[in-house]
């Protein structure tokens, strides 16, 4: 399967910064802002894991691509994602990549400047702040991948399972993955599933293409 062979030669970049956020809570007594702000640092996490999946020179996404994405917690509220390259930086050979997400009216925008020879993450932006992108120390390791089938949203799809640990600043994290980056845009993420202080969190695939 094709799937194989692309993941197989994947470059694995060492750029998993993550926005900071508070010590952790139960689900239940979480207000709104602390919710999105773990979503937010979800999705910064997801972020440099796609990055680090992609092959070299293969980073060909283009301007107006875009994912819309359903959130779904453990609590019964259910948010909203969209990720999409935003502009072209010729000069850099590299262009913007942002996610926004949406959870109890809290909103939350990050982005990432990637290299797309690379993959590797240049500058990270997270509600218009500069972040560290992380140090060389960071890593991320691929524990177990196969051929499976996976339904979403957006429908029905062959894909590569992945699971894989990342490690920055002193602190590990696992991440699920469900991937399908021939029939699918940008880095083909079907489904990502981690767990956070608010429990599992699933960002699923609602809608795909390019405006």
């Amino acid at each position: 399967m094709k799937l194989t062979k692309i993941l197989m030669s994947a470059a694995v970049v060492g750029a998993f910064a993550g926005a900071s956020v508070s010590q952790a809570a139960s689900a239940q007594d979480v207000s709104a802002q602390k919710l999105s702000l773990e979503a937010a640092r979800i999705a910064t996490l997801v972020q440099k894991f796609e990055a680090g999946l992609v092959a070299q020179n293969l980073l060909n996404w283009q301007v107006g691509e875009y994912h819309n994405n359903t959130i779904k917690l453990s609590l019964p509220f259910p948010g909203t994602g969209r990720k999409y390259v935003a502009s072209d930086v010729p000069a850099r050979n590299a262009f913007w990549y942002n996610n926004e997400i949406s959870i109890l009216g809290q909103n939350q925008k990050t982005e990432a400047l990637m290299d797309r020879a690379t993959a590797k993450v240049l500058e990270l932006i997270v509600n218009g702040e500069k972040q560290d992108v992380g140090g060389d120390d960071d890593q991320m390791e691929i524990l177990e991948q196969y051929e499976t089938t996976v339904e979403v949203p957006a429908g029905k799809f062959d894909c590569m399972y992945v699971k894989a640990k990342i490690t920055s600043k002193g602190e590990t994290q696992e991440l699920e993955a469900w991937i399908n980056p021939i029939d699918v845009n940008l880095d083909g993420m079907l489904k990502v599933k981690v767990q956070s202080q608010m429990g599992p969190v699933e960002m699923l695939l609602k809608e795909f293409g390019k405006k």
